[in-house]
């Protein structure tokens, strides 16, 4: 009768091995998931900035392309020979006022 017992105890004993592998591998799983999840959430959270930024760096590019077509026109390499290079046209007289004092 000893004999049994103890096959008995054993098999007690693997089922309680096999049943503590299952709740290690259901924890480790569950670990798993939710810092997947936790990643998951953080990289929709950067891919939400990066293409705010991408929005924004869009309308810069809009406003610099619109600056360059501006500096093609006459009228913006008028205004600057004007006002850059003291400039004038054939036929103009400049007046300069000596009492307008310069901020500096």
């Amino acid at each position: 009768m000893k004999t049994r017992k103890t096959k008995k105890k054993k098999f007690n004993i693997y089922i309680f091995i096999f049943k503590l592998f299952v709740l290690f591998i259901l924890c480790s799983s569950a670990y798993s998931v939710i810092n997947q999840g936790i990643v998951i959430r953080e990289y929709k959270k950067e891919i939400k900035s990066l293409n705010e930024q991408i929005k924004q760096e869009d309308e810069n590019i809009k406003k610099v392309k619109k600056e360059i077509e501006n500096y093609k026109t006459d009228e913006y390499i008028e205004k600057i020979a004007r006002e850059k290079l003291k400039m004038v046209k054939p036929g103009e007289i400049i007046y300069i006022d000596i009492n307008k004092r310069e901020v500096e």
